[in-house]
């Protein structure tokens, strides 16, 4: 889950030194950090940054993983436009090259190491990465760090996409393909979401039990003509050090039971979210029952200033409706994933639909996630300062 005891969600205006397009709807951002920030700048691959503009006359956030290596000189996030999609909308059709963002530090709990400053490091580990669509975006920049800093490390890549025209990175991976053999290995995907995924899933579980015969031999469509290849060339899976899965919550889940099942330990198992399943709450699901028929009266204090307002059961989450009141309110993801809209309950309760980003000991101190939460008593009192 996300570091949240201690996110610092202040935001600072950074320029945007290059906006390149990477597909038809996808655009890597990277930005320029004066000297005086880099220490609160530095990263760890996996990581995300949360972006803050105005767009049509509201301040609209959201955060998005970092694509680069560490040490690169460079911090680059990578945006796919999404249907109905307000930020990532703008931010392929409208950022330019010098304009100045909001942007957070860095956060985020999907790692793949410790940082190592730039060292190369002589161990050897195998890691294991699969994504889906832009899911490979924290993975990139786990990726391109292990082959620059571990030169005995070796990195296995499942890349599921819609076709190879929608394939983020696509030249990058090819060109490190050929500059790492034998150290990186590639395996793609192209069909539309459920099959792909269900290849993969079967990819996974083949290789792991040294059994990649089934698929290596199938004809079904979608399986690119290489497949049998990659798949016989690829190290021995069972012995991989980590595994990081990046995509929507249904396919994350899915793999996740897939490499348990095939005897792999859930300590060695990463998870990040691009979406959430709404047809899947994982805690804490609403119970109308148990709010005010008459609804709540809700305060929110932030930097030391507050807001109230009357929050009925036919209403929003309480981030949702506080925003309507101060736009500037910690958040990002709005799906539960992220942590960035923590605060604490200081009267009342509340209950909360999903939980992807706070760890028990932090629910039972009284923090909630805002983008989830729903009063369940007459009052309910919150503090992001907490």
């Amino acid at each position: 889950m996300p570091e949240t005891k201690n996110i610092d969600t202040t935001y600072h205006s950074l320029t945007l030194s290059e906006v390149r397009p990477l597909t038809a709807d996808s655009v890597m951002l990277t930005f320029n950090v004066p000297p005086h920030l880099e220490a609160l700048y530095r990263f760890e691959p996996g990581q995300y940054l949360t972006l803050r503009t105005n767009i049509e006359g509201k301040r609209v956030s959201r955060c998005y993983s970092i694509c680069s290596p560490i040490d690169s000189g460079d911090i680059s996030v990578a945006i796919r436009q999404v249907e109905g999609g307000q930020f990532s909308s703008h931010a392929v059709n409208h950022f330019e090259a010098d304009e100045e963002i909001e942007v957070m530090p860095p956060m985020g709990h999907f790692k793949l190491s410790p940082r190592r400053d730039g060292e190369t490091v002589l161990i050897s580990k195998l890691y294991v990465g699969i994504a889906g669509g832009s899911g490979i975006t924290p993975i990139m920049s786990m990726i391109t760090t292990v082959m620059k800093n571990e030169p005995s490390s070796r990195f296995v890549l499942f890349y599921a996409n819609r076709s190879e025209q929608s394939m983020m990175f696509r030249d990058e991976l090819t060109s490190m393909l050929a500059a790492f053999s034998g150290r990186f290995f590639c395996v793609p995907f192209f069909s539309e979401g459920a099959e792909s995924e269900q290849l993969i899933h079967h990819a996974v579980a083949s290789t792991l039990n040294n059994n990649t015969s089934s698929i290596a031999s199938t004809d079904r469509p979608g399986i690119p003509v290489q497949i049998k290849t990659l798949l016989r060339e690829l190290p021995d899976l069972s012995r991989a050090d980590s595994w990081h899965l990046c995509g929507p919550q249904g396919m994350t889940d899915t793999l996740q039971q897939v490499l348990i099942d095939n005897a792999v330990s859930a300590g060695c198992i990463q998870r990040e979210l691009f979406t959430a399943d709404t047809q899947k709450s994982t805690t804490n699901k609403l119970d109308k029952n148990t709010q005010s028929e008459a609804g709540s009266q809700i305060k929110v204090i932030f930097e030391g200033e507050s807001i109230e307002f009357r929050l009925s059961p036919k209403d929003d989450f309480v981030l949702n409706e506080a925003l309507k009141i101060r736009d500037d309110l910690p958040h990002a993801c709005q799906f539960g994933g992220c942590g960035t809209c923590k605060a604490k309950i200081v009267e009342g309760s509340a209950t909360m639909r999903d939980n992807m980003a706070l760890e028990d000991e932090e629910v039972e101190e009284g923090y909630i996630l805002t983008c989830q939460a729903t009063p369940t008593s007459p009052v309910l009192a919150i503090s992001f300062d907490e």
